[in-house]
């Protein structure tokens, strides 16, 4: 009995392991999952005597494949992997949909941006062919790929094993003032079957260059919030604005801040002397603002807040745009409409927005 259950078991580790010999590409029954790469057009119908047909044109007729499509990723190297998506999830970022590569624009200085890519590349050993930091190009060397398209040296200690690519990192300006248009490419792709054989092109798909693009953007995100936390400690202590012009001549305060900082600092400073953020235009560097003054009457007075200041302004919209004054920064309030105050009324709202961009808070 039991010599019979050792046959049985035998039999069926035979035929387990004989399925690749009955199956598959090189097996005795066909896989039949790529024919259509092979598929080529029949000859024209004819119409059996005595049957005839005036119009003989034949609308089965397959269009030509464009030179795109010819080069593009066909039968084995397809994939089932789900569609990449940039992460450009920051307020500060959005995806460039008109673009044929994985470009992403960034409302940040352009110094900040290309340092944070240099750190990428440090951080985890990539070494360059190119950077030029005039024109904002970086290529890499070549560097390991996994199967699945990942790419594997985040720490360097990868050795090139039958996958490897190339990257091109540019840094462009953008559409609008202050943006910056960040496109990553990979720009050569290559594979070979072992360590000794020769290393074939590949073509290289847009989800391949936006795995790398998806990498950086998740470093950029780090260092921006190391940034923004260096900036509270900088709010926190303050700086000084004097009265003066912005760029179009309205009366406006000056400070030699950053714009960043200045940015950050505007809303805890409306916010206590009584003005309600309501939106904000990260493109225009401007707040959209509610005022309402102090209420006057008897009890109000009682338990009102004895700092709470009334400002000689009337209840309504408002508006503050940071701009550029040669080397300093321009802070210019507005009204509902989006005309400058006077002079005389920045005069005397000037004491109290001295006091509170300078206090720590």
């Amino acid at each position: 009995m039991s010599l019979i259950k050792l046959s049985l078991l035998i039999l069926l580790t035979l035929v387990i392991s004989g399925c690749g010999y009955i199956y598959g590409d090189n097996g005795l029954i066909k896989s039949q999952k790529y024919d259509y790469m092979n598929a080529r057009q029949t000859k024209d119908l004819e119409i059996p005597a005595p049957l005839s047909h005036k119009d003989k044109a034949d609308f089965t007729v397959l269009p030509r494949i464009g030179e795109s499509a010819k080069n593009s990723l066909q039968g084995k190297q397809l994939t089932q992997d789900a569609p990449i998506q940039l992460l450009a999830v920051l307020e500060n970022t959005r995806v460039d949909r008109k673009s044929q590569l994985p470009v992403v624009l960034i409302i940040d200085e352009i110094s900040f941006v290309w340092q944070t890519i240099n750190s990428f590349l440090q951080a985890h050993n990539i070494t360059t062919s190119i950077k030029d930091e005039a024109s904002k190009v970086i290529v890499s060397n070549w560097m390991p790929i996994e199967e699945g398209g990942i790419w594997l040296g985040l720490d360097g200690s990868d050795d090139i094993d039958l996958i490897r690519a190339k990257y091109k990192i540019t840094i462009e300006k953008g559409e609008i003032k202050g943006e910056q248009k960040l496109s990553v490419q990979r720009i050569k792709s290559q594979t070979r079957v072992d360590d000794d054989a020769a290393w074939q092109d590949l073509p290289v798909s847009w989800q391949e260059s936006a795995d790398m693009m998806n990498l950086i953007l998740s470093h950029y995100d780090s260092q921006i919030r190391l940034k923004r936390a260096r900036h509270q400690q900088q709010i926190l202590a303050g700086f000084k604005v004097e009265l003066g012009q912005d760029n179009e001549k309205n009366a406006a305060l000056l400070t030699a801040s950053s714009e960043s900082l200045v940015w950050e600092k505007i809303p805890k400073v409306m916010r206590e002397l009584g003005f309600t953020i309501i939106d904000r235009d990260l493109r225009q560097k401007t707040y959209f603002m509610e005022y309402h003054p102090p209420e006057q009457g008897f009890f109000a007075s009682l338990f009102a807040d004895e700092s709470e200041t009334k400002l000689p302004l009337e209840e309504g919209s408002f508006q503050v745009t940071v701009g550029e004054n040669g080397a300093q920064r321009s802070i210019t309030l507005k009204d509902g409409q989006g005309v400058s105050l006077d002079a005389n009324l920045m005069v005397k709202l000037y004491p109290e927005l001295s006091r509170l961009f300078g206090d720590r808070r």
